[in-house]
């Protein structure tokens, strides 16, 4: 923004020119003023019929009190009869970046707008090391060689029974890695609801970034939520002059961090233009977007979707590799009707109903999880009251087993400190037994 409030004549006289084509014109990172947050911001101009509309983002907090800056961050935009009027509101918004305010001979009139003069300031090469930066970012976008157990190992600890699975998953992440050009890695996981799919890709990101020295984001978004088709903006985003054009779209963290595993939960229940617009960015790396944005560069992504869409388990286990991918792309061909579609997802892996074992490992995460609220360690768990938190509800999976031990282990932690107010709990362990409906707590 700060380039357009000291704006000179011949930089508007340009701005002009180009809205003449009727289309939004975007700018990345503009400076905000000193107290929003974030400090940068997408701008956007645009000519619309003899409308003149200048655009921010949404979402920017701020601590400036000015009533002109905070109606356009909460309307999002601010129409003009003229160009004219634009550039004056621009001009006003100078003392928000500590310059005097403009005369008022000068706010109307472009040709005498100069630029203020800036003072000096240290060179790039004089506050960074330029040569380390250029060293770091070559070595971060070199092919990298990793031992997939390095990556599988760690998963293993957060998602439990599905080893197999997370040994191919393992493989993927590091044949990607390894590749010389980076191209965007896609993913399907298929399997019944709550066996780790989700889990295994949000801990994916913390994983990798330990590993490669590379900071990973996690963008996770539920298929349920894109249903209908004017949702779908909010992936691509909207048109001008459609409602919501301007808005911050769900993979604009990628323009900030390009390293991030998308995660789409239960692909199968959104619109099917979700994953058509998504084919593009598997064929190209670039996912071009609806607001005339620039196309969102995905190549060093991953992308993982999820579905509860049954397979053939029979059929599957006795199959060979390329046979089992087949049958999980007839399994989301029946649902996308797209042959093409499930053919551009190179990879497909299932994930099985969980063992007894790995309901008992998951059950003890989820007490270890809720003691750790408290501050409490867990020492030890009765085999009979495991057993029982086991038979409870078994047939919905790990969600519904959180939910149970919150409920069974949180309120009765809750008794216990109110049976015992003056007793301090925080920093204890704990042994657990008795019964669900009655847990003993032996605290040491």
């Amino acid at each position: 923004m700060k380039e357009f409030v000291f704006g000179t004549a011949a930089q508007f006289d340009w701005l002009e020119a180009l809205l003449a084509d009727g289309r939004c014109h975007v700018f990345e990172h503009c400076v905000l003023p000193p107290g929003c947050t974030p400090g940068t911001a997408r701008l956007g101009f645009e000519k619309n019929s003899s409308v003149y509309i200048l655009y921010i983002d949404y979402g920017i907090k701020t601590t400036v009190q000015d009533a002109k800056f905070c109606s356009l961050l909460e309307q999002g935009e601010v129409r003009f009869v003229c160009m004219q009027d634009m550039v004056e509101f621009l001009y006003a918004l100078q003392p928000l970046f500590g310059a005097a305010a403009p005369s008022a001979g000068a706010e109307p009139d472009r040709a005498q707008a100069t630029p203020p003069v800036a003072e000096e300031t240290p060179s790039e090469d004089d506050v960074v090391d330029m040569a380390a930066v250029l060293e770091q970012r070559e070595k971060r976008e070199q092919p990298q060689l990793v031992d997939p157990e390095k990556i599988s190992g760690p998963l293993k600890k957060h998602v439990f029974g599905q080893d197999d699975a997370l040994n191919d998953i393992a493989e993927l992440v590091a044949v990607h890695k390894m590749q010389k050009k980076e191209k965007i890695l896609t993913v399907m996981l298929l399997g019944p609801t709550a066996t780790g799919k989700s889990e295994t890709a949000k801990s994916l990101a913390k994983i990798l970034t330990g590993i490669y020295g590379t900071e990973y984001g996690c963008i996770e978004v539920a298929g349920s939520e894109f249903a209908s088709s004017h949702t779908v903006n909010r992936f691509f985003g909207a048109p001008p002059g459609y409602v919501g054009h301007g808005q911050p779209t769900v993979l604009d963290p990628v323009r900030q961090n390009p390293y991030q595993i998308i995660v789409i939960d239960e692909i199968e229940k959104s619109d099917p233009k979700v994953v058509e617009g998504l084919m593009e960015a598997i064929d190209t790396g670039k996912l071009g977007m609806a607001d005339n944005s620039p196309a969102i560069d995905l190549s060093r992504c991953i992308l993982i979707f999820t579905s509860n869409l049954p397979i053939p388990m029979d059929k599957y286990r006795a199959a060979g590799d390329f046979e089992r991918t087949e049958i999980c792309r007839d399994a989301f061909t029946k649902y996308c009707h797209r042959p093409e579609i499930s053919g551009k997802i190179a990879n497909y892996i299932v994930y099985q109903e969980l063992s007894p074992e790995a309901n008992a490992r998951i059950v003890i995460k989820f007490i270890r999880q809720e003691l750790a609220n408290y501050d409490i360690k867990l020492r030890s768990i009765d085999p009979a009251l495991l057993n029982e938190f086991l038979d409870f509800n078994t047939a919905y999976g790990a969600r519904t087993r959180a939910g149970n031990v919150r409920a069974s282990v949180g309120r009765q932690l809750l008794h216990l400190q109110l049976s015992h107010p003056q007793e301090v709990l925080a920093g204890k362990s704990a042994a657990l037994s008795g019964s669900l409906r009655k847990i003993q707590f032996d605290l040491a």
